[in-house]
């Protein structure tokens, strides 16, 4: 019997081992892939999209007809396509997590 709890202590202590090696493991793998997803030097995509965001007056009404518009309707399509772009970045930020029930099958007659 006591040959039997040596193996089972050697067996655990190897278990153990292999986790702690396996999370070091883990561990560099995950920061080696979070240090290369760091943004180069230079500009980044959030700054280039805030320049887009900010035109000139002549090139935000460039796809407007002016002259068959009054300002308030001018004014009121450049709203809803704001909103339209805020609708956009809210659906691209990623929907929560998806929570659900689990449906029971019952294999009774219905």
């Amino acid at each position: 019997m006591s040959a039997w709890v040596i193996a089972l202590g050697l067996g655990a202590g190897y278990l153990i081992n292999k986790n702690l090696q396996i999370a070091s493991r883990l561990e560099t793998s995950v920061a080696e892939f979070e240090q290369a997803a760091k943004p180069a030097e230079g500009l980044t995509s959030q700054e280039v999209r805030q320049v887009q965001r900010t035109v000139p007056i002549g090139d935000r009404y460039q796809d407007m007809n002016l002259q068959d518009l009054s300002s308030a309707d001018a004014k009121a399509l450049v709203q809803e396509r704001e909103r339209a772009h805020q609708e956009v970045q809210e659906y691209e930020a990623g929907p929560a997590p998806i929570q659900g029930v689990y449906l029971v099958y019952d294999n009774r007659g219905v």
